[in-house]
């Protein structure tokens, strides 16, 4: 894009290549150098129709419907966003694994994985510029900003389906490993309750209800002192922050969770929120991807 321009109102089939997809996710392939807060908002005032009729963000195509694009500006302002190849190639250096669908990055915490519209770039925004191969990466899931590890990246559109549908099917085995405050009791080697996020908060939040939706963690105890304990987390289901909610509920928050808990971090310890995403196992296509629990999350137990 060489200069600004406004889009005229668009009416558009669905084919084969975007049957399936949601329509959030659609719509933000399609322009990518719009913010995502742009997109949603344009969903939610209806003027995205899907055959004549508004429809939430995870509405999915199906071929042949017919969806109607509103007239959008497109800025060149929106380039100055663009990651420095600095940081392009300290990303490309973070890939754990990559084949001709799938790309793996060990994440690093304190980086969104999308932008928005507080933050301008993110994961997937730095992967569609690895090359011209890259260019429709979409996420397969997600991770908090402040959580590090494995994350699976779709390379086409063919292939965020297909992970789409693994997820969908509990195909993709999720494992995690924190640091809790307090000394987590041998015994307690699940959580099940049930969850909703409140939004009735200007700072969103997950919390624990009756009419919330189940939810499901299992624990393994790692290494354990006076003061802190290492978990092996493994997800049974996937609702947001269920890990940082199950384990601030049963009063061991994780450390530098500054959400979920009102506890500080010692002094000597890296400043971040100690959740990390060790492992993904694709049982369909018998892989599995690791990423090494950081040193810091051992410091405590250190003599």
């Amino acid at each position: 894009m060489t200069e600004d321009s406004y889009t005229k109102v668009s009416i558009e089939e669905i084919g084969t290549n975007s049957s399936n997809q949601r329509v959030d996710n659609f719509l933000l392939g399609k322009f990518k150098d719009l913010p995502k807060s742009k997109i949603y908002s344009i969903i939610r005032k209806g003027e995205v129709r899907i055959n004549g009729s508004r429809v939430k963000p995870h509405f999915k195509l199906s071929l042949g419907d017919k969806i109607r694009i509103p007239p959008l500006f497109l800025s060149k302002k929106s380039n100055l966003s663009s990651p420095e190849k600095g940081l392009i190639e300290e990303i490309r250096g973070q890939v754990i694994y990559e084949d001709g669908e799938i790309l793996a990055i060990n994440k690093k915490h304190n980086l969104a994985v999308h932008g928005g519209s507080r933050v301008s770039i993110g994961l997937i925004e730095i992967v569609r510029n690895f090359g011209k191969d890259y260019r429709d990466a979409q996420l397969v899931h997600r991770l908090d900003k402040a959580t590090s590890g494995c994350i699976i990246v779709a390379k086409n559109k063919q292939s965020t389906r297909l992970y789409n549908s693994f997820i969908r099917s509990n195909q993709i085995i999720k494992k995690y490993h924190c640091l809790i405050h307090g000394s987590w009791p041998k015994k307690l080697n699940n959580i099940r309750l049930p969850l909703k996020v409140n939004k009735n908060e200007n700072l969103k939040k997950t919390i624990v209800s009756e009419d919330g939706k189940y939810s499901a963690t299992n624990f393994k105890l790692i290494k354990s002192n006076q003061y802190f304990s290492l978990l092996e987390c493994s997800l049974e289901t996937g609702r947001t922050h269920q890990i940082r909610v199950h384990t601030s509920a049963s009063g061991f928050p994780i450390v530098g969770d500054l959400k979920y808990s009102s506890m500080t971090l010692n002094s000597d310890m890296e400043k971040r929120m100690y959740l990390h995403c060790s492992s993904l196992e694709i049982l369909e296509k018998d892989l599995k991807i690791t990423s090494k629990v950081p040193n810091s999350f051992f410091q405590p137990f250190e003599v």
